[in-house]
């Protein structure tokens, strides 16, 4: 139970980007009430698995920067919480040299082109008619998404954050009189809290949320996102890890194919593509779309993929995304 019922902030949704908010904000000395409507660390959206990608070559000169910054917090949060949830690697772009945002990425990254046959002999297959293999040598890694938002949360509460699951926000009202303004925050158990600032973070449930308490419609469609995961070869298993070098890796070709090193699951490397299919967060089919998936993802990368070392074997269901068009 909450004692207080007043906070100077209140995030609704404790995935990572909840998690975070409710760290930096008590960090700073507020007093913070993190509400989540599932469980904890629940598999429903999109912090929960073992593995994400990290990189710093974006064709968006904005983002290396917040990158680099984000780099640095991760590894102080890591300091404070006494063990780590980021292993770094390489990072490579893949693509057509006529691809502008290819070439962007590489550029802002600070990435440099190399032979992919001579880093990495015998993996990858990319075709010779002008297509760029470059390397950034720091900028790639994989954090541990589940590991992450449970790190975030413990450093919230040790700083005095209140977290609370299996919490449903139903109303989100701006207080206009007594009290110096604010909101004030109803649950489907009637509880109320009271904040000077209310930050949500609810991930696929962004426009479902916002439109019953405020009645807007936000531009946003969740996707229903799958997670694919490939066999390496026998013999192969060590070349394909972070701890031999092999790097986080990302195709510009049609579909636009990443991946990261093999480290969650034994013998096994996540290779998938950023997208799917439009889904309703409450009401899903788990097991639809993974063939297509899969069958999408190796012929996307049939023209830069891994060579002698990896076949299909498994897609599993992933969870949800909100994305803008």
């Amino acid at each position: 139970m909450v004692a207080e019922s007043s906070f100077d902030v209140i995030v609704l949704g404790a995935g990572i980007m909840g998690s975070c908010a409710a760290h930096a904000a008590a960090s700073r000395g507020a007093t913070v009430l993190l509400l989540e409507r599932f469980d904890l660390l629940h598999h429903l959206g999109s912090s929960n698995g073992l593995s994400r990608t990290i990189r710093d070559a974006y064709p968006k000169p904005r983002y290396p920067p917040m990158v680099r910054l984000a780099r640095r917090l991760w590894t102080s949060a890591e300091a404070d919480a006494g063990y780590r949830v980021l292993t770094p690697s390489p990072h490579l772009s893949i693509g057509p040299r006529s691809d502008a945002s290819l070439l962007a990425a590489v550029r802002n990254g600070g990435g440099a082109e190399v032979d992919v046959d001579e880093r990495w002999p015998g993996v990858f297959r990319v075709p010779d008619d002008g297509w760029v293999t470059a390397v950034s040598e720091l900028g790639g890694g994989v954090l541990n998404a589940t590991k992450a938002v449970a790190m975030f949360q413990a450093l919230a509460v040790s700083k005095c954050a209140v977290v609370r699951d299996n919490t449903e926000v139903v109303g989100i009202v701006k207080k206009t009189t007594g009290g110096g303004g604010g909101v004030r925050v109803v649950t489907s158990k009637g509880e109320e809290f009271h904040g000077a600032k209310c930050i949500v973070t609810v991930g696929a449930w962004t426009s479902k949320l916002v439109k019953s308490v405020a009645g807007l419609d936000l531009p946003i469609q969740p996707l229903h996102m799958l997670s694919l995961y490939w066999k390496i070869k026998p013999g192969h298993e060590h070349e394909l890890t972070a701890e031999a070098g092999f790097p986080t890796f990302s195709s510009h070709g049609d579909p636009h194919v990443y991946s990261t090193p093999s480290l969650e699951l034994p013998s096994l490397i996540k290779i998938n593509y950023d997208s799917g299919p439009p889904c309703d967060p409450d009401r899903r089919d788990w097991s639809s779309g993974v063939d297509a998936a899969a069958a999408r993802v190796a012929h996307g990368g049939s023209r830069s993929s891994c060579r002698d070392t990896w076949r299909p074997t498994v897609g599993r269901s992933f969870g949800s995304r909100a994305c803008t068009p």
